[in-house]
């Protein structure tokens, strides 16, 4: 999929996610995952967003251009999973929280158990979401999508930007 897709709102860019397949290719090996949760961080004036309180360091690749991959380790370890949408300036970006990986479609929950499963590390952030790593497929399976309060902030957990798949 074009980079140009994600140049959009974050939080229809996270809707639009569900249901497709990230491919992660690495030393040969591709591992598919089909995407059942995500959720949307918007700017500056998303609390819960790392734009509204670290615009330095990794956080600043939320200021890339739309399709940037943006990783942070959560608890300094976890390796949680990012795509940079929007416009170059307004950060935002939609975190990837759940996927069916595998030919065997295991579900892995939580951004930093999928960031594993997906040999995800830091330093992958910077890289582009149609690159040789990172696609994201343009073909979608049908599911049913369930908004929630994002979970794992301390601040902004009531904005209802945690979405959460089921199949059809």
């Amino acid at each position: 999929m074009d980079c140009k897709h994600f140049e959009r709102p974050v939080d229809l860019v996270a809707l639009d996610l569900l249901g497709r397949t990230l491919r992660v290719t690495r030393s040969g090996k591709t591992v598919d995952a089909l995407i059942v949760e995500t959720e949307a961080y918007g700017g500056p004036e998303d609390p819960g967003s790392h734009a509204a309180f670290k615009s330095g360091g990794g956080a600043r690749l939320m200021w890339e251009r739309a399709g940037t991959i943006y990783v942070y380790a959560a608890y300094g370890m976890y390796p949680c999973l990012n795509v940079v949408t929007g416009a170059p300036d307004e950060p935002a970006a939609v975190l990837f929280r759940a996927a069916l990986v595998g030919p065997d479609q295991l579900r892995i929950d939580g951004p930093g158990r999928l960031g594993r499963a997906l040999s995800v590390t830091t330093e992958d952030s910077g890289l582009d979401c149609s690159g040789p790593v990172y696609r994201v497929s343009s073909m979608r399976v049908p599911v049913h999508v369930k908004a929630t309060p994002r979970i794992g902030i301390t601040r902004g957990q009531d904005t209802l930007w945690r979405f959460v798949a089921t199949l059809d």
